[in-house]
């Protein structure tokens, strides 16, 4: 082809390529923008915790529906600052509500857990079950929950909100009501109730269906099955002691989307590295650690307790209990149920 020729293909490719944009349309030889990608972030806790107790200073707790209505720090990705998340398909953020506050009743489509991280006997109400948060606990609130939080005692209370509303927002489906009958819900369920609903034991008369439940774990349940299972030297070479806190009626993920898991690393105990196709964040619950990202050598992020790392899908990582007499526990979210529903799971180990 001559230059000519070539000039006035490259002016009917040019005026074509207008044309398609004019009417929304694309050509698939086109060059279409990638995403960033997620990069490994480290929160650490008297960052964040100062952070939040500037917010309590300076942010009053608004009504229902305003944007002030939860008092949050979000943990933010530096590729997500203009979706404000910390994965793209669930957010975590540590909410602060103050002695005599209610974070008044509301619902919306995306799911969400709360991991306790302080609190003296404050609760939530999910579906009219109060909920008591102890420090560890974990509660579930599925979509469409009516949830509000009460703090009735003399000191703040602080947790880890873990949401999926990013996925819930590309898939269009994220929707909100406030409650319309006051601050807060009638309690009419004691703290409790699910647990006693939903055990290994139930009631005959209770049916069971193929959905999240309001729900909570308590820490002083969970912790001696970890301790036990240490004991019994019964671990996972790659994740150390495991537990997977699964959905009470299906044995499954925690929740369709997110899933949450809590790790013991023994003393001195150091994992093999591996990889998978889901992200994760982990919570320091106790100890102090390093974890290792990258293979070979790879790039090292200490934490201690209460610090917050991201894990990005497909990295390896190994964790590495720093103390030689104590252990640390990890507490983690990934999007793993989400991925492994449309079928993108994958792991490798070294």
């Amino acid at each position: 082809m001559t230059g000519v020729a070539t000039e006035r293909v490259n002016q009917r490719l040019e005026a074509l390529h207008q044309r398609l944009a004019a009417n929304s349309l694309s050509g698939h030889w086109q060059r279409r923008e990638r995403p960033q990608p997620l990069q490994p972030c480290l929160w650490p806790w008297s960052v964040i915790h100062s952070c939040l107790e500037e917010s309590g200073e300076v942010v009053a707790l608004g009504s229902a529906g305003e944007a002030t209505a939860r008092r949050t720090v979000q943990l933010i990705n530096p590729a997500l600052t203009v979706q404000k998340a910390t994965t793209r398909t669930f957010q975590v953020s540590i909410q602060l509500v103050k002695p005599g506050e209610t974070a008044e009743c509301h619902r919306h489509t995306f799911n969400a857990m709360r991991f306790v991280i302080q609190s003296k006997g404050m609760y939530t109400t999910a579906e009219g079950e109060q909920m008591i948060m102890e420090p560890g606990d974990l509660l579930i609130q599925p979509g469409w929950a009516w949830h509000d939080h009460t703090n009735k005692t003399n000191e703040p209370a602080i947790w880890l909100d873990l949401l999926d509303h990013p996925l819930t927002r590309y898939l269009d489906s994220m929707f909100s009501e406030v409650y319309a009958e006051g601050v807060a819900q009638p309690i009419t369920k004691p703290d409790g109730y699910s647990r006693r609903r939903f055990g290994t034991v139930r009631p005959k008369t209770d049916a069971i269906e193929n959905k999240a439940v309001a729900f909570s774990y308590k820490w002083k349940e969970t912790l001696p099955v970890l301790e036990k299972l240490a004991a019994e030297e019964s671990y996972d070479p790659y994740d150390g002691v495991l537990l997977e806190y699964t959905n009470p009626l299906t044995g499954g993920a925690t929740l369709p989307t997110i899933g949450a898991w809590v790790q013991m690393l023994r003393p001195g105990e150091t994992t093999r590295p591996h990889r998978h196709t889901s992200c994760a964040v982990y919570h320091a619950v106790q100890g102090r650690g390093v974890t290792i990202l990258g293979k070979g050598e790879g790039k090292e992020f200490p934490w201690g307790e209460k610090d917050c790392l991201f894990v990005p899908a497909w990295y390896w990582h190994q964790h590495r209990n720093l103390s030689s007499r104590e252990p640390a526990i990890l507490f983690s979210i990934t999007d793993r149920p989400t991925i492994q529903t449309l079928g993108f799971y994958r792991e490798e180990k070294e």
